[in-house]
């Protein structure tokens, strides 16, 4: 048996773990330079306040119903998650972490321990709420996918309380005639309107459906989908986290930037952040994209649409390297070739590809290798930011300017990863 453990609206509960007054209150976490609407209470959603809608379309509904919004604090909410997830290890040997704020938990083995899986869910579900305040459900069932069915609707239905435990073949066939197919694990929008053209509507229709039909049609993927809810396990608990392919860092900026100064210096800033997360992985980089555009929504003092512009540029690295010395050079050159003067930027952000290990060495007759002192002045850098703070530590063409930073005007404080930030008891 499987179980999936969902902490419910994640973000806004990290808020409330240390505010309590928001408690019953509708409650909105903004995306990055608090542009849209992210994460929302229970309460939120009853006065319709809709993901993705952007935070000035919502003023006159925060202003009405007195709600409390909040920028996005990705410290403290990735402390908590940690938190929880080493929560559920306690219990456990075997947890995938899925997302900040899902994990899957693996049963196998723990049936002397736990012969009572809902009684075990209880406990896991208000250990959880005890040591971070954080409310979770929890789906169990034969298979991963059938875990997602479950906790649909264990956070749905005000009677399963937060659990349901899907063990017999009746109880699976049941829920499957509810549960609709364009909410299945895996199934898109092009999918699901494929599969309502072929009058499928629901995951027990799916189920039941002919397997030539759905390879043919869905791929093995879709195969391995309706053998799942079937209750075939196809999907196994990844606790190894795989190597990223890509890695991007282009965060908006606060305001819009005309000057090529202020854009190199930005680029500097997001390019030691992605070289950093490129060593973390023991990766090195062999091509670099640089990227700059406007603001598609700015209009002209005519209320026109203003000029737009966006541009690019790739380039193939002689050789992989995850020195951000190194990478500085090419995309400092990268973003002179695409900056156009007279436009106001509203994002620059730079692309990381062609991954390979970081000893991966491929000697060229005509150019020379990676410098070696700088891989050692890259990993000194990592040592000291991890020790004494980020930035604390970096290279001169990033700039002390922080006003192009994205706009964070509601955050809250890092209430457990900063001392200053420490809630006082008086």
């Amino acid at each position: 048996m499987f179980g999936l453990v969902d902490c419910n609206n994640f973000y806004v509960s990290c808020e409330r773990s240390f505010n309590p007054s928001l408690e019953g209150r509708p409650v909105v976490v903004l995306s990055n330079n608090d542009g849209c609407v992210i994460a929302r209470s229970n309460e939120a959603k009853s006065v319709e306040i809709k993901m993705g809608t952007p935070y000035f379309q919502l003023k006159d509904t925060i202003k009405e119903h007195d709600v409390r919004v909040f920028s996005s604090n990705y410290t403290l909410y990735g402390d908590l998650s940690a938190r929880v997830m080493a929560t559920l290890g306690r219990f456990v040997d075997q947890v995938e972490i899925y997302s900040i704020d899902e994990a899957f938990l693996d049963f196998e083995g723990f049936a002397h321990l736990y012969p009572d899986l809902h009684q075990l869910a209880l406990t896991l579900q208000s250990t959880v709420r005890q040591w971070t305040r954080i409310p979770v459900s929890i789906g169990m069932a034969p298979t991963k996918t059938l875990c997602k069915v479950a906790n649909y609707f264990a956070k749905r239905q005000a009677e399963n309380r937060g659990i349901l435990l899907l063990d017999s073949p009746e109880r699976i066939s049941e829920i499957l005639q509810e549960f609709p197919v364009s909410e299945l694990w895996g199934v898109g929008s092009r999918y699901a309107a494929l599969l309502r053209r072929n009058a499928i509507r629901t995951a027990a229709q799916f189920s039941n459906a002919p397997d030539d039909w759905i390879n043919r049609t869905m791929t093995v993927n879709g195969l391995r989908l309706a053998y799942e809810l079937r209750g075939v396990p196809c999907k196994m608990l990844e606790t190894e986290f795989a190597p990223k392919k890509a890695i991007c860092t282009s965060p908006s900026f606060g305001r819009l930037i005309p000057d090529l100064k202020t854009m190199s210096e930005a680029l500097v800033t997001h390019l030691s952040r992605a070289a950093e997360k490129l060593r973390r992985q023991g990766s090195a980089a062999g091509t670099m994209t640089v990227f700059v555009h406007t603001n598609r929504f700015k209009r002209s003092a005519n209320g026109q649409p203003a000029r737009q512009y966006y541009n690019s540029r790739t380039i193939q690295l002689p050789h992989p390297t995850a020195s951000t010395a190194e990478l500085t050079g090419y995309a400092l050159a990268a973003l002179q070739s695409v900056y156009q003067f007279g436009y106001a930027y509203q994002k620059v952000g730079v692309i990381l590809s062609g991954l390979v290990p970081i000893d991966h060495h491929q000697t060229h007759y005509f150019t020379k290798g990676p410098d070696e002192r700088l891989a050692v002045l890259s990993a000194t850098m990592d040592r000291l930011n991890h020790r004494f703070g980020r930035d604390k530590v970096r290279l001169a063409s990033a700039g002390y300017d922080v006003t192009w930073h994205h706009r964070q005007q509601w955050m809250s404080p890092a209430y457990t990863t900063k001392w200053t930030d420490l809630l006082q008891v008086k």
